[in-house]
């Protein structure tokens, strides 16, 4: 193991140790989450649960079964099962392939069982596992497709989380038996798969397909010709939809583009006009279907160059429904693909900025299929402003430390490691911790999680996942975005880290809660939480006091103690679910509902725990009116701000831009007549624009561009 990776694991460690020493929690389970999280931003997994109380227990024919969380990866229908493998010692001991087949053994007893309903032999009724096994049994056994909300189960994928050494070649493979004709995609993760990926300078790991290793000797393609394209080479290819089935089943939903993934598994539902061409006319598929567009970074071609061999980062950008319901039409009705051909576009990039381009060719790719600037916010320029303002403001000094610091938005995957990783000595990865400490911390999906818990209310949302969360949390940005860009100004960058210190704090509350569990419900109770609180608040037409929060960097003591009630609450109400799963029963607007709506609940509620208004907690919150006053001018300074840069812009682009502009302004006829005008006005040396005058200027401009015009 080389130097860097030694650093990077103990650092890894010492800060699981720490924070789980500050949180109250055992390293094990601040390990086994952190993980998941990461995971998670990669794109890896979907979701994941954690099962609140972690068992290894025999069950039939004296096997062991165990299984420490799951989740649901709609997107190529199936379930994850996972379970975490922590020592506490930095000088644990390999994992070696036959550990890899015994956990994963334990995942697929407990599979077993869940299969035969035979938990119940081994858990009290009452426990949550016995909801979660009904749930997974019911969409194991579904054979029959509800094309509007298809649940059922292709795949059994198990994900092995460890902190021990491992060989770099154990990554993932196929177990050597399927389970109910479902394949089994074994896969491990460690702290050093983790620090190869950050290693390298990207987000996720890149897939490779080898066309070959699935039974062909290549896709049929043409390469265009086209002059002046140099940032990237295009292919046309036919692709025999029983390789395609056979690649996307390969590496599921990992193929999918991270924003098509989420918009396909919104839908939810395979294209039942696919299925019915598959059934009745396979051979007039190509003609019927578009087709799928896909990007990579790289491929081989066969000697003669008219075959493709070899795929880098293959990534599904528009098709992501065709792809899906190839393989369902294979798995799940046995129809034959024999004679389906599939039309293929594929782009090679070969641009430094490879994520913004996929994200753009992936946006323009689908706007037949109307997926929306939400659909694609993943690069929406509220990102790049939110990270612009976090580079400018400057937070105040926690007390008892003598330095200001930033909050660092992560606006791309990984980026903060990344960033890190580039350092060559100690001292600047020190200089760089000190100015944006890791604990500062904020992803996008966090950011979303934040605002929807705590402006929109709508814990329910959060619940759902940190992909379904955005979505609905994209919808609300995108239409202030679009309509008023001056309400993200530099008030609003300091509201949105105050919700960051409300989520965090009472996330830790909860952690170190004598009242909770470990590995209970907590993804759960803190949404609910925050937006209970803040719902009582809106009652009482007051609201936190914002202020006080930037300039402290933390919460009031009596915040913490309100939460702390509330918490309590929240966790006696949302366990009361009728029979459902807990974390299902979270994710209905009603359950919701029937918690904000609640006012005497005595059911959930003692002497100690309710949901009263304390007045020290009273005492130290703000008059809401007082804080809209306070946004009302903020945006107006804003407002006058952006004005005054845009006068600016008008004047440096020069009049001789603007004499071009006009010309092409003529050819195109589609600005008003005060638009050309003032246009003109701009193109002549030595006229200068009132504010108003340079923002109807830049208004057109931004029109003639939208239009494709360009100078």
């Amino acid at each position: 193991m080389n130097q860097a990776l030694d650093e990077f694991r103990k650092q890894f460690l010492d800060e699981i140790k720490n924070d789980s020493r500050i949180e109250g929690t055992m390293p094990s389970s601040h390990f086994f989450e952190d993980m998941l999280g990461k995971l998670q931003d990669m794109g890896e997994i979907v979701d994941p649960q954690e099962i609140s109380m972690c068992f290894d227990k025999i069950c039939r024919n004296g096997r062991k079964m165990s299984v420490d969380g799951y989740s649901f990866d709609e997107s190529d229908k199936s379930i994850v099962l996972y379970i975490c493998d922590y020592v506490d010692s930095m000088d644990s001991d390999m994992l070696t392939n036959s550990d890899i087949a015994s956990f994963s053994n334990k995942m697929l007893y407990f599979l077993e069982e869940v299969y035969d309903d035979q938990l119940i032999k081994y858990f009290d009724n009452s426990n949550e596992i016995i909801k979660i096994g009904k749930e997974i049994e019911k969409r194991l056994k579904i054979d029959f497709v509800d094309f509007e909300n298809d649940i059922s189960i292709d795949k059994v994928k198990l994900y092995i989380i460890t902190n021990k050494k491992l060989s770099s070649s154990i990554k993932s493979f196929t177990h050597k038996d399927s389970f109910k004709n479902k394949k089994v995609e074994v896969n491990v993760w460690s702290i050093q798969r983790i620090f190869d990926l950050i290693q390298s300078g990207k987000g996720k790991e890149t897939i490779i397909v080898d066309v070959k290793q699935f039974g062909s000797d290549g896709i049929p393609c043409i390469k265009a010709q086209m002059s002046g394209a140099t940032d990237y080479d295009a292919y046309l290819a036919i692709i025999p939809g029983e390789l395609l089935h056979k690649i996307y089943y390969s590496f599921g939903s990992r193929l999918l583009e991270g924003n098509i993934r989420a918009f396909l598994t919104a839908k939810g539902k395979i294209n039942k006009g696919i299925r019915d061409t598959i059934r009745r006319e396979p051979t007039k598929f190509f003609t019927y279907n578009n087709g799928i567009a896909c990007t990579a970074i790289a491929v081989e071609l066969d000697k003669s160059g008219s075959k493709i061999v070899k795929i880098e980062d293959l990534q599904i950008i528009n098709g992501g429904q065709t792809t899906a319901s190839l393989t369902s039409a294979i798995l799940r009705d046995k129809f034959s693909l024999e004679n389906i051909f599939v039309p293929l576009k594929l782009t090679v990039v070969k641009n430094d900025d490879y994520d913004t381009m996929i994200a753009n060719i992936a946006k323009f790719a689908n706007s037949q299929n109307k997926v929306t600037d939400a659909d694609m916010f993943s690069n929406h320029p509220f990102h790049r402003k939110m990270e612009e303002l976090a580079n400018k403001i400057l937070a105040p000094a926690k007390q008892g430390e003598v330095f200001e610091t930033h909050w660092y938005y992560e606006r791309s995957r990984g980026k903060y490691e990344q960033q890190k990783f580039k350092f060559t000595t100690q001292k600047q990865k020190d200089d760089y911790t000190k100015k944006y400490p890791k604990k500062q911390v904020i992803k996008k999906e966090e950011l979303a999680k934040y605002f929807v818990s705590a402006q929109y209310l709508r814990p329910d949302l959060v619940a759902k996942g940190s992909q379904y969360n955005m979505k609905a949390f994209a919808t609300i940005i995108d239409n202030h975005f679009s309509t008023d860009q001056n309400k993200f100004n530099d008030l609003f960058f300091k509201k949105s880290i105050c919700y960051a210190i409300l989520y965090r704090e009472t996330d830790r509350i909860v952690s170190k809660a004598d009242w909770y569990n470990t590995g209970g419900y907590k993804l759960n109770i803190v949404p609910y939480t925050i937006a209970k609180m803040m719902s009582l608040l809106l009652h009482n037409s007051c609201t936190i006091d914002f202020n006080t929060i930037w300039k402290k960097q933390s919460l009031p003591q009596s915040y913490l103690k309100m939460l702390n009630k509330i918490a309590y609450v929240t966790n006696q109400f949302i366990q009361q679910s009728g029979g459902k799963i807990v974390t299902e029963y979270c994710k209905q607007e009603d359950t919701w509902k029937k918690f904000d709506k609640l006012k005497d609940m005595q059911e959930y509620m003692t002497d100690e725990y309710n949901l009263e208004l304390t007045d020290d907690f009273v005492k130290d919150l703000i008059n809401s009116s007082s804080w809209n006053e306070q946004e009302a001018s903020s945006k107006k300074d804003e407002t006058l701000t952006h004005k005054a840069n845009i006068m600016i812009e008008v004047f440096n682009l020069g009049f001789e831009y603007w004499e071009r502009l006009l010309k092409e302004a003529k050819d195109r006829n589609i600005l008003s007549i005060k638009e050309m005008e003032l246009i003109g006005y701009a193109s002549k040396p030595n006229n200068y624009l009132s504010e108003n005058q340079a923002m109807v200027v830049w208004q057109a401009k931004e029109k003639l561009e939208k239009s494709g015009v360009l100078v």
